[in-house]
């Protein structure tokens, strides 16, 4: 525990260590949600023949919104997709220039997301965006909305790591 840079001292986690596992808390909720769905759909059709209305808007949707709310958890965690084939055949000093650059990339990423989304989303909340028609309307615009606010949150997650990894402090906790 003590050699853990996510546990502040007394034994407590940071704050962004707290919210995202907050965060990915509430994605799994939302795909037990999205499993009772589907299991209403499929017995409904089956059975009785009424299957529930909406199931592919509110699964489309969802999936994006879950994507981005298990987004924050990933990156804090280190558990994003990486080559370590060259990272671990190189010193230390290697492996913190790819770290800060792949940070950097990280910030950029999701910079470039809320760049070229937000007049979408503004559009979006203006028109009341909805998916579907007749007996069953999704909102869009809380989804997108969802994308920009979750990546301006992981771009801040990557500028902490790109920090931590800039000054060693990361070295020096493991030390």
């Amino acid at each position: 525990m003590a050699d853990d840079p996510d546990i502040a001292p007394g034994g407590r986690q940071d704050f962004v260590t707290r919210a995202t596992e907050t965060l990915s808390t509430i994605s799994a909720f939302w795909i037990l949600l999205l499993a009772a769905i589907f299991l209403y759909d499929i017995v409904g059709r089956e059975l009785f023949n009424t299957p529930f209305l909406g199931t592919h808007e509110i699964v489309g949707n969802s999936i994006v919104g879950i994507l981005f709310l298990e987004l924050p958890s990933t990156i804090k965690r280190g558990a994003m997709l990486r080559t370590t084939i060259v990272y671990h055949a190189v010193g230390r000093v290697s492996q913190r220039t790819i770290d800060c650059v792949s940070y950097l990339l990280g910030v950029l990423l999701f910079l470039a997301i809320i760049f070229g989304g937000w007049d979408a989303m503004v559009v979006s909340w203006e028109i009341q965006e909805i998916e579907g028609a007749g007996a069953f309307e999704v909102p869009i615009y809380p989804v997108r909305t969802l994308i920009i606010l979750f990546s301006a949150i992981c771009a801040l997650i990557y500028l902490q790591l790109f920090y931590v990894a800039v000054t060693g402090r990361a070295e020096a906790e493991r030390a």
